[in-house]
């Protein structure tokens, strides 16, 4: 054989070897699902209806499914899974993070599901700037479709630690993986972009090792719910959040965090904590006791106390009357108004009574019958009274104002039908 001819035969192979790319996406075909979610009774984080995105199996002995929590919705409703064979699998919320957009979903594997691969993820590094991704999933209902770019910054401007990356994610890719185009590791869980038109290029994904430290909790059978937001922080210049409190509403007795203090990391084991969301994380699974180590007048001091856990989302109650939902405000207003109303109206179905008696989503609940209400079960015996006397429930209201009024709250006078009544939820 020539040396010539040995040489062609040698380009021919190389044009047809499969590049690191082609493989990652092919080996993800295997693994990615789609997630399709259907909502009628909504909290407020979600919207009526249904949607589509995208996931992956991270344990296909438990049949664990790694998604959005925008994806398995904050809300009870009815989920399915399917991988490539098109097959649709009943799934439900194992868990849902408040505080990153993350869930786990669990389903019955078959014996098959339980033999299929699961992909590697990258749970001890970020990948730096300019590393080769690939965002795979179902855009726009294409599914198990691929799209490639790169890396381009960590960002906390969305509030949480987000990774970058101009690898083109639109509704369906969702939940899915970023992949990194060289090692076939995920580096990131799928989440947004913005929808600018005069935007391009611009997407996120959940960095890898803070969903690692939520499922590492979850397998060992631990809590990995974070703290709760009990705690803001200040912002600088560039939107980007400081490590410095701006206010705290922890409990008397639990951890002394002042306005000013700048949070440099954990006293036990010693850990620097260079942004919030590392302050999370290093907290899951480890808030009784906290140990903080912050810079207070110039001086660097030990904090040491607990930090309550967020409330769990798949425990979450709601009460529906007469087409509203109605459940704890806690989650939105966070203190921010002095004696803030405990209950705050999620949804209003189109149509219903409560629609017709004039309630509006993110409406708090001041009184029922002209008594104060500080529980679901002080609403719901309000409510089966008024329905026991054949009467509306009186609600008095405290909303936000709109452009056409001068106040920033208003107080609003609903009189709701009580026909019908329901729990939402456990």
């Amino acid at each position: 054989m020539s040396q010539r001819l040995l040489c062609l035969l040698l380009l021919t192979s190389m044009a047809h070897a499969e590049s690191p790319g082609e493989e990652a996406f092919r080996a993800a075909a295997d693994w990615t699902v789609q997630v399709r979610t259907a909502v009628s009774q909504p909290f407020i984080e979600d919207d009526q209806g249904s949607w589509l995105g995208a996931g992956l199996l991270v344990d296909a002995t438990r049949g664990w499914v790694l998604t959005n929590a925008h994806v398995a919705g904050h809300s009870y409703g009815k989920i399915s899974i399917a991988f490539k064979d098109g097959h649709a699998i009943p799934a439900t919320r194992l868990y849902v993070d408040p505080y990153l957009d993350l869930a786990v979903l669990a389903f019955a594997p078959s014996r098959q599901v339980a033999q299929t691969r699961t992909p590697t993820l990258s749970c001890s590094e970020i990948p730096p700037v300019g590393h080769p991704v690939g965002a795979f999933g179902h855009p726009w209902g294409f599914r198990f479709t691929g799209t490639r770019g790169i890396t381009s910054a960590v960002t906390t401007r969305l509030g949480v630690n987000m990774l970058q990356t101009d690898a083109p994610i639109n509704e369906g890719n969702s939940g899915g993986p970023l992949i990194s185009l060289e090692t076939g590791q995920v580096v990131g869980i799928n989440t947004a972009k913005v929808t600018e038109e005069s935007v391009e290029g611009l997407s996120f994904a959940v960095p890898m090792p803070y969903a690692c430290t939520m499922l590492d909790l979850l397998r060992a059978g631990r809590d990995p719910s974070p703290p709760a937001t009990a705690v803001d922080f200040a912002r600088d210049d560039n939107d980007e959040l400081t490590m410095i409190i701006a206010r705290s509403r922890l409990p008397a007795g639990t951890l002394d965090l002042r306005v000013g203090d700048e949070v440099l990391g954990l006293g036990a084991p010693t850990r620097d904590l260079p942004t919030v969301t590392d302050l999370m994380d290093g907290l899951r699974g480890h808030l009784d006791p906290v140990s903080l180590r912050v810079r207070r007048d110039g001086r660097e001091l030990a904090l040491d106390g607990r930090w309550p856990p967020a409330a769990k989302i798949t425990e979450r109650r709601g009460l529906w009357l007469d087409g509203a939902v109605f459940a704890s405000a806690e989650s939105l207003t966070a203190g921010l108004i002095v004696g803030s109303p405990a209950l705050m109206v999620h949804h209003v179905d189109p149509g219903s009574d409560a629609e017709t008696s004039g309630l509006m989503h993110y409406d708090l609940v001041v009184t029922a019958d002209r008594a104060p209400v500080g529980s679901l079960d002080a609403l719901l015996q309000r409510a089966r009274q008024a329905q026991a006397r054949q009467q509306p429930l009186e609600l008095l209201l405290l909303r936000i104002g709109d452009d056409s009024s001068d106040e920033l709250f208003v107080y609003e006078h609903r009189l709701l039908p009580v026909d019908e009544i329901g729990a939402v939820g456990p």
